[in-house]
């Protein structure tokens, strides 16, 4: 991976007469930067990480399946940890834009697409943009961008809260135009926020059961893989894995830990339960995915 200087932008708390939150909105909640260096670090662990490439190519993996991004794509991670084994060309030129959780959650308009674009894009994060779509794209960042500075406007947490629901809302128009899906009820829109939310805090290292989560969520297993499916075109135990498989590749590049050490902690009964259920849903056993992690780190 070629050797790049991290640039990050960061404002300091904004002073004068503007009321802090009216948006949901702090300047530490948005982080510009031209590096992927650090999009796997414990420092943005709970931001969304959006990227525009402008230039050249990035190869990357997440959740066991390898990516590749060019000029003209759009990358939205949700959760950086997941992503590992980044290369990129000698030529790449990238914008990031990290947005914490706590404003995400704040401020993502809920409609149809809130939950249907957060399950596609764990599946594939990769968005190709038109021509159009990656000006209005490079346009909102451009403005985000420029006008974070301004601490001292008068309605700084609300121009920028505005901003940015602004880009959110271009990102879910271009998601329509990918994924195009039919309309998601309130009802199993709800259902399936909770449902994610709650594999979102780890739940998966110890529940891997869909009954566990429908019992969470008062609802029968039968109907909350029924909802999933019809909703992601997966099943409730795809979500499951998925989440589940990220965790285990992302432990298994960590050499300080043994098979029985990621067994235990991802309480499995044993680690030969631990190795076939690696191997169904990645197609290799743990240590052929660690042995090819280190070939494709020495490349």
């Amino acid at each position: 991976m070629r050797e790049e200087k991290m640039k990050n932008t960061f404002y300091p708390t904004p002073i004068g007469n503007v009321h802090p939150g009216y948006y949901g909105f702090e300047p530490s909640d948005l982080v510009f930067s031209d590096s992927l260096e650090e999009v796997d670090s414990d420092r943005f662990s709970l931001y969304a990480i959006h990227v525009l490439c402008k230039k050249g190519h990035c190869n990357f993996q997440m959740s066991g399946s390898s990516f590749r991004i060019k000029e003209g794509d759009f990358v939205i991670w949700t959760h950086g940890k997941l992503v590992s084994e980044i290369s990129i060309s000698d030529d790449f030129d990238v914008t990031v834009l990290y947005v914490s959780y706590q404003f995400v959650r704040k401020n993502s308009p809920y409609n149809d697409y809130d939950i249907i674009g957060n399950l596609a894009l764990l599946q594939n994060p990769v968005l190709t943009l038109t021509a159009e779509e990656r000006a209005i794209c490079d346009n909102d960042l451009k403005q985000i961008a420029y006008r974070l500075p301004e601490i001292t406007h008068t309605f700084y947490h609300e121009l920028m809260g505005c901003l940015v629901v602004a880009f959110f809302l271009d990102l879910y128009n271009i998601h329509k135009r990918i994924n195009s899906k039919s309309s998601v009820s309130d009802q199993n829109a709800f259902l399936l926020r909770r449902f994610v939310e709650l594999l979102e805090t780890g739940e998966y290292r110890k529940n891997r059961e869909v009954a566990y989560y429908a019992s969470k969520l008062f609802v029968t297993p039968k109907y909350l893989s029924e909802v999933c499916k019809k909703v992601s075109g997966r099943t409730a135990t795809f979500w499951i894995d998925r989440f589940t498989i990220s965790e285990i590749t992302t432990l298994l590049r960590n050499k300080q830990l043994t098979l029985t050490d990621i067994s235990e902690e991802m309480n499995f009964s044993s680690i030969s339960y631990f190795s076939r259920y690696v191997l169904r849903t990645i197609g290799v056993s743990p240590t052929e995915y660690r042995q090819s992690a280190d070939k494709r780190n020495m490349t």
